[in-house]
Formats: structure tokens, C-alpha cells, sequence
């Protein structure tokens, strides 16, 4: 007689599924990264475009242009119009310095979650470039409502009241800079990769959302 050989519990197998994208998916983020760091002029053009289109709208002729800035790279140099006296005593247009990749850190870490799971190469594709469209749309937010916070409260009364003449409320900016830095970039990521591998979300959790409604019937 053959012997029948006994399954591991359910339970365990998930668990060891679990443990396995958690292992592949921290190996494939310090990957992640590095790609993300050291190419953040690159990916993070389309962000630096649509925040300089956006400001120029909110504040008209006060506002000049963002360039990457020159000695680092990975950072946004944001110039105005507004002439602005320092403490030297000379005067200016004002310019300051925006770090980009504190909004779209998310990059990586979804990376290194689409690499870990055992999807297709063609769906991490296109599950990687849904992320990459969130995320920067989650980075534009930021680089926008950090500036506009910077020159509300870091410059003084001048250039705070240039902002509120712009119609943008301290209000506005408190909860949008609030929003873009706490918020937006820490769940972009998570719900991108949660709703799109559902059936892996379900196998780990262990029920299916159909069957909640079963369960109420």
C-alpha cells in the first residue's frame, strides 16, 4: 500500500510565502535604491515640469522657474521674481532648495514589493509603471506645497504676504504640505501594490473578499 503523505498545514505554507517576499522583497529594495538615487534626475524630470507649470499658475510673475540644482543632482532649485533682502544686506531674487525624493521614497520600496512577488514579468511592468505615475503625481504634490510653505514661513512677512495675496491660505498649505509629506508618500506605494495583486493579499490574510459577504448571509 502507498502511504499518503500528509500536507502541511495551510497556515504554515502562507507563512513561508510570507517570510519569502519579505526576504526577496528587502533584497530587491537596496537594489531599488540605488537605481532610485543615483537616476533621480532622470525619473523625477516629469515631476520637476508639472510643479514649476503648477506654481507658475499659483503665482503668476512672483514665480521664475525650478532647475535640478547644480552641484547635487537629485535636488530642485526653486527661483522667483520676488526680490528679497538677506541678512548680508544685499538684495535678490529669492531661490531655495527643495528635495524631491522625500515624496517619492515609495519608489523603491514598491520596487522592491513588485520584484519580490511571484507575478509575471509582464504584470510587474505595468503594476511598476501605475506606481511610478502615483508616485510622481504624489511627488508633485509635495515639491508644490513645500514650496509654497517655504516662502510663507521660512522668509519672513514679505514673502508671506506675497503668498496669501496669491489666494493660497495658511490653512491650504498646512494641510497640503501635511498631506504631501506624511500622508501621500508612505501609502502611495502600499495601495498601489495591495490592490494590484489582490489574490496574493487574500492567500496571506486567508479569506477572500467575497466571502465576507457569505459570512453576514
Amino acid at each position: 500500500m502507498v502511504e499518503k503523505t500528509e500536507k502541511a498545514p495551510r497556515g504554515d505554507e502562507e507563512e513561508l510565502q510570507l517570510s519569502e517576499l519579505l526576504i526577496l522583497a528587502s533584497m530587491w529594495m537596496l537594489l531599488g535604491f540605488m537605481l532610485w538615487f543615483y537616476l533621480s534626475a532622470f525619473h523625477g524630470t516629469p515631476a520637476r515640469i508639472a510643479s514649476e507649470a503648477i506654481l507658475s499658475h499659483i503665482l503668476g510673475s512672483d514665480f521664475y522657474r525650478i532647475i535640478v540644482e547644480p552641484n547635487q543632482h537629485f535636488l530642485y532649485q526653486v527661483e522667483t521674481q520676488i526680490q528679497f533682502t538677506f541678512r548680508d544686506g544685499t538684495t535678490d531674487a529669492l531661490g531655495f532648495v527643495v528635495n524631491p525624493l522625500i515624496f517619492s521614497y515609495g519608489l523603491p520600496l514598491l520596487f522592491g514589493l513588485v520584484m519580490g512577488s511571484d507575478v509575471g514579468w509582464l504584470r510587474k511592468v505595468v503594476i511598476m509603471l501605475i506606481g511610478y505615475v502615483t508616485i510622481t503625481m504624489v511627488q508633485i504634490w509635495g515639491v508644490v506645497w513645500q514650496s509654497l510653505k517655504m516662502l510663507a514661513f521660512n522668509f519672513g512677512e514679505q514673502t508671506h504676504a506675497i503668498v496669501l495675496a496669491h489666494g493660497v491660505s495658511d490653512a491650504s498649505i498646512a494641510m497640503g504640505y501635511q498631506l504631501g509629506t506624511l500622508i501621500f508618500p508612505a501609502l502611495a506605494p502600499i495601495f498601489v501594490w495591495v490592490l494590484s495583486n489582490r489574490p496574493l493579499v487574500e492567500q496571506f490574510v486567508g479569506w477572500q473578499v467575497g466571502q465576507i459577504g457569505k459570512n453576514r448571509n
